[in-house]
């Protein structure tokens, strides 16, 4: 995507965001095997979960924000989950630049809590609601070379443990089906629901974030969609729609039309990688394909994701 955080002369006034959005409707061959520990294919949901916990082990490092929905039956029921909050990196790059001047005292500390952030999460997967924010400040005071003073280390530490605690909590999510109550419910296929929702989430966010400097800091987000882009909202199917359609040029049309009345919560441009596509259980033909993926883009298009990567086959979420 070539997008990275973005600084003046002083704090960051834009943080590159990443949204995970998971389809595993019954529609996908991404939902085969979900559970299976020893499926480790790219695309099986044991997969996926460690994918999603090793980004979110690197976002701190990478300084990038990261949320996470599955796609359920209705924009309605969509959740957001913030799993590592803009405002955190913020403020970690607001006590860097109070406490530490030497550049290379800087990138010893930005390691010592990046650390104190892994702990943070091993923390909270041994046990629930087991993160110390004691043990916290003491590894961000000794990986950090002692260049974080102990108040600033306090305010990291509750951050990071609260944090910590959300994230683990949706790996959890991830461990079991809506069968055995145990993972996430509602689970659909209204995958423009999940998408407006996460934008309209990222622009709410937004609107609040200002860097130490007091300047408004701007979210540069990458969707990541796994899904096979099967749409079905309020039982209506939208593939079957576009398979009746003559040529793709009338799927753009329709993609057009479907989003007359859209009015864009978030301002910014977006990019955009789906994995997955018609990877339905159902086999959808070359014509069908070329219909559903232009049906796709020009729908993207109409939120202002102008990067668009329709097509991928199991992408390591973990490594992007």
């Amino acid at each position: 995507m070539g997008l990275t955080s973005c600084s003046s002369e002083g704090a960051p006034t834009r943080l590159l965001a990443h949204i995970v959005l998971l389809d595993i409707s019954g529609s996908s061959s991404n939902s085969i095997g979900s559970f299976n520990n020893e499926d480790h294919s790219p695309s099986s949901l044991s997969e996926r979960k460690n994918q999603l916990e090793e980004k979110i082990r690197n976002a701190i490092a990478q300084k990038t924000a990261v949320y996470f929905g599955f796609v359920r039956k209705s924009y309605g029921q969509t959740e957001i989950a913030t799993l590592v909050p803009a405002s955190l990196i913020l403020e970690i790059e607001s006590v860097l630049k109070e406490d530490i001047l030497n550049e290379k005292l800087l990138d010893e500390a930005e390691k010592g809590i990046s650390k104190a952030w892994g702990v943070a999460i091993d923390q909270e997967r041994s046990k629930s609601n087991s993160c110390s924010s004691d043990e916290i400040i003491r590894t961000i005071s000794s990986t950090s070379g002692g260049n974080v003073n102990t108040e600033s280390a306090g305010r990291l530490a509750r951050k990071l443990c609260s944090g910590a605690r959300n994230s683990v909590y949706q790996f959890n999510q991830l461990q079991g089906t809506s069968k055995d109550g145990l993972g996430p419910k509602d689970i659909g296929s209204d995958i423009q629901g999940a998408v407006d929702r996460s934008l309209q989430k990222l622009a709410s966010d937004e609107l609040r974030l200002v860097n130490s400097d007091g300047k408004p800091v701007a979210l540069i987000p990458t969707v990541f969609l796994v899904s096979d882009l099967i749409q079905i909202s309020g039982g209506q199917s939208k593939a079957s729609q576009v398979f009746k359609l003559t040529n793709p040029n009338d799927a753009c049309t329709l993609a057009k039309s479907d989003s007359e009345t859209f009015n864009p919560a978030f301002q910014g441009s977006a990019s955009l990688v789906s994995d997955g596509f018609a990877g339905s259980i159902k086999e959808v033909d070359s014509a069908n394909r070329d219909k559903l993926m232009e049906y796709w883009k020009c729908w993207f298009e109409t939120r202002n994701i102008t990067e668009i990567d329709i097509g991928a086959k199991g992408i390591d979420l973990g490594g992007l």
